[in-house]
């Protein structure tokens, strides 16, 4: 399960996305991985980043406890 370039980035430095949230999970979980995977980006050349927010929604993260 992917959500984009982002996911796949994700993924390769060893996530695992297949949380309902999917990338989103990391934005409670480890949101410095986020970080991290959109200053690669810059660093391959990038001029925008995208947000990790696909699967975000008031009741997904409702669903895992967060408020």
């Amino acid at each position: 399960m992917s959500d984009g370039g982002l996911a796949t980035e994700l993924e390769a430095r060893g996530h695992d996305l297949s949380d309902a949230l999917w990338s989103a999970r990391l934005l409670a979980d480890d949101p410095d991985e986020i970080r991290a995977a959109h200053l690669a980006f810059y660093r391959a050349g990038a001029s925008i980043a995208t947000t990790a927010t696909y699967q975000a929604s008031f009741g997904g993260f409702a669903a895992r406890g967060i408020g």
